[in-house]
Parts: C-alpha cells; sequence; structure tokens
C-alpha cells in the first residue's frame, strides 16, 4: 500500500513538474512578471525561468505578496479572500523573506500536505467502509483506489504551487477521521465510556475550524454536528447532545464568525463606509466580509455567474457536476451507507452553493475536501475487477470510466494551461 501510493504519487508530481518546465517562458497574464520586477532581480536564473515563476500564477501572486510582506499582511483590502492561515503557517517555516526562499518551502509544504492527505484518506477510507469489529477486504481495496485518484485530483495545477487548499483537505480528512473514530468504532467495555469518545470528536471540531478558517468553503462540514445533533436528540439523549455536536458545532460557528465579522469589522470599520454601516448589531454586518469581497471584487450571487460567455467554464466542470452529484444519488439509495448520510448533504450543500452563487469551474479545485464522489469512482472500479462478468459498460460503470478517462486528459492540460497563466483559473 505504502509503495503504491508513493510510487504513484511521484509519478504524479514529475508529470506534472516536468509539464511546467516544458511551457513557455513568457506566460499569457503579466502579473507574475510585474510581481517579480517588484520583488527580486533574480527572475532570469535558469530555474526560476523555467520552473518557479510559472508557479506564481493565478491566485498564488496574492499569497506570495503576503507571504513576502514585514508585516505578513495584505495590501489592499480584496487580498484579505487569500487565506492568512496559510500565509502565517508558510511564512513560520520559511528561513528568510526572499520570495523564492519563500516559494520553496510553499511549494514543499503543498506536496507534503497532499502526501499526507492521501494516506488520511486510506485510513479514513478504511475506517468508514470497514465493519464495526473488522477491516474488510473491499474496504482496503477501496482506500487503495481512492488514495490513487485522489492523488490524480481534478486540482490539477493548483497543487504543484502555494495554493491553500492542501492545507483545508488535509484538516478536513483528520476531522472526518476523528469524527467517525469517535462515534462508530467499538471500542472494549472498560474503556467505552461517556467522556472517552469525546477527546476524538472535539479533535475534529479543532481541524473542521482550521480548515473552515484556511478555506471558507469548508464551513459546509459543520452539516456533520448537525446530523449528529438531530440524531441525539431523536434518541433523547440530550446530555451527550450538548457535549458532543453541540459544543463541537459552537466551536466552529463562533471561529467564523471570529474571522468573517469580529477581526475584519475591527480592521476596516468605520472607515470602510458602506460594508460597515449595513449592521445587524456591532460587529456583526448583514454580510460577511468575504461574501462582500466575493461580491464587490469577483461579482459572485445568485445566477449571476450563469451567462453566456461562461457557457465553456460551466463545460469545464461538468465532469465534477455530474459525478458529485451523482455520487450523493448512489450512497443514499443505490448502495446506501448511514455513516456517509452528512457527508452525502454536505457535498450536495457545496454543489448548490458552487452552481447557482459562485464561479462554477472552481469545483475541480475546491472540491478536494470532499472525498464522496472517489468513494463513488473507486466502488465501481472494485465492484468492476470483482465482477466474473465481462459486460459492457452501463450507468455507474459508465460515469466511472468517463471520469477516469476525463482526469487523464485534465490534469495535464489544466497544469499546462496553469503554468502559462492561461484560464481556467
Amino acid at each position: 500500500m505504502f509503495l503504491q501510493i508513493s510510487a504513484s504519487f511521484t509519478f504524479c508530481k514529475l508529470i506534472q513538474y516536468g509539464l511546467v518546465i516544458l511551457t513557455p517562458t513568457s506566460q499569457f497574464d503579466t502579473s507574475t512578471e510585474l510581481l517579480l520586477n517588484r520583488y527580486t532581480t533574480e527572475s532570469e536564473n535558469f530555474w526560476n525561468r523555467v520552473l518557479w515563476n510559472k508557479l506564481l500564477s493565478w491566485d498564488a501572486v496574492y499569497f506570495i505578496k503576503a507571504m513576502v510582506a514585514e508585516d505578513g499582511k495584505p495590501q489592499f483590502e480584496h487580498e484579505y479572500a487569500f487565506s492568512l492561515v496559510w500565509v502565517q503557517l508558510v511564512r513560520f517555516c520559511a528561513p528568510s523573506r526572499e520570495l523564492y526562499s519563500v516559494l520553496k518551502v510553499g511549494v514543499l509544504l503543498e506536496n507534503v500536505l497532499h502526501y499526507l492527505a492521501t494516506f488520511v484518506l486510506y485510513f479514513l477510507t478504511v475506517k468508514t467502509f470497514s465493519s464495526s469489529t473488522q477491516k474488510s477486504a473491499y474496504a482496503e481495496s477501496l482506500a487503495r483506489k481512492t488514495s490513487v485518484l485522489f492523488i490524480f485530483t481534478s486540482a490539477a495545477g493548483f497543487l504543484t504551487g502555494i495554493y491553500s487548499e492542501p492545507l483545508s483537505f488535509t484538516l478536513a480528512f483528520l476531522g472526518m477521521w476523528a469524527r467517525q473514530s469517535a462515534v462508530f468504532v467499538a471500542l472494549p467495555k472498560h474503556v467505552d465510556t461517556f467522556y472517552s469518545r469525546l477527546p476524538l470528536y472535539l479533535v475534529s471540531s479543532l481541524c473542521f475550524s482550521l480548515a473552515t478558517l484556511n478555506r471558507p468553503n469548508c464551513m459546509v462540514l459543520g452539516i456533520y454536528y448537525v446530523f449528529d445533533l438531530w440524531q441525539m436528540m431523536k434518541s433523547r439523549n440530550y446530555t451527550k447532545a450538548l457535549l458532543f455536536p453541540l459544543l463541537s458545532g459552537i466551536l466552529l460557528f463562533l471561529a467564523c464568525i471570529y474571522q468573517q465579522y469580529v477581526l475584519p469589522y475591527s480592521t476596516f470599520c468605520p472607515q470602510r463606509g458602506v460594508w460597515c454601516e449595513q449592521l445587524v448589531i456591532e460587529p456583526l454586518t448583514k454580510q460577511s466580509f468575504y461574501g462582500f469581497l466575493q461580491s464587490h471584487y469577483w461579482n459572485v450571487g445568485f445566477l449571476k455567474y450563469w451567462t453566456p460567455n461562461n457557457v465553456p467554464n460551466f463545460l469545464f466542470a461538468l465532469p465534477n457536476l455530474i459525478t458529485l452529484p451523482y455520487s450523493t444519488i448512489y450512497f443514499s439509495r443505490i448502495y446506501p451507507y448511514y455513516t456517509l448520510r452528512p457527508l452525502i448533504w454536505i457535498t450536495a450543500s457545496l454543489v448548490i452553493i458552487v452552481v447557482f452563487f459562485a464561479h462554477v469551474q472552481i469545483i475541480n479545485r475546491i472540491s478536494s475536501f470532499i472525498p464522496l464522489h472517489l468513494w463513488y469512482v473507486a466502488d465501481r472500479l472494485v465492484k468492476k475487477s470483482n465482477s466474473k462478468k465481462k459486460a459492457s459498460l452501463r450507468g455507474d460503470d459508465r460515469i466511472a470510466h468517463y471520469y477516469i478517462l476525463w482526469v487523464i486528459f485534465w490534469i495535464p492540460i489544466q497544469t499546462a494551461l496553469f503554468a502559462s497563466f492561461l484560464p481556467p483559473a
């Protein structure tokens, strides 16, 4: 298992960085060039020119600006949309504030987190699909295939640079594993007490809170606590409901309130004007700070992306727009798993938010913290390999087959587009 996953990861990254090196040194967008002219005199060094400069594409420009700043803070208001948690982590690990030193540390951290998350996902898959008393051959086979699929993720070129997604999906998988362990794993009777499961459950809250502070879309992970609270209230287990999901959910909620309302209000108000003045009660504004930045600077809002010129972006997102929703149907009706019910709700919520409120093509990148569609594809691969009949591809198997074909073409194409600073972003 370890060698297979490690070999797959190494192969994927070698292909991707090889493609980055082969792309033209002059990018379509000039943002990277302007950034390098301002912050460094070493941009024409051979390896900087053929590799490192190309990793500073799209949002990486904003991340690196904050990472090399003296105070570690964004220069302009809209740059606060890019995770300060990730920025501070890279700054903490970097030996200096020199641009290429910071960039190399950020790229190393990105790859290390992606690699570690692959193994966390493996153990999460085994824990989720094994019986309460023992591992199953099915669960281990599913876990291996899921981990390899996750390596060849549709986030593609964005995971070669310094994007914040790997920190969030690593924390999200750890949080799912901790909750799964606290709720469903059988413990010896002499240690299976009311409080013996609480620490792991609170670990899930810590992981989900940090993931959300890093990437606000991870807020939907709070659905786990809504689901658990509802189940415990139905069974009249009020004390456990209070100490487990309610406490954990409140911690996640308070982290969101602090990041999206308290901290921005104390930083920008009352000077910011309109956003600051639209108060519910100080410091709670009618719109979160992240929501304001998204709508004000990127025109994000209900159906605002549904325009004829964005049809290509919907097509770029189409494979995940098919596979993600269908995975919710698959695990709720075709092969229902009770333990997956909250993740089904989380997956459906993310799809609805992205399709109706966001720039839809980003689902290829930000869905990386949700494993449900990978479990769906991996499950079809396991069932197909175990089947003695060599039937033609139908239904679910056809969807899984075409999804894998798409990933095979999408990863190199999107990596090259990313390195060239070409859309889709």
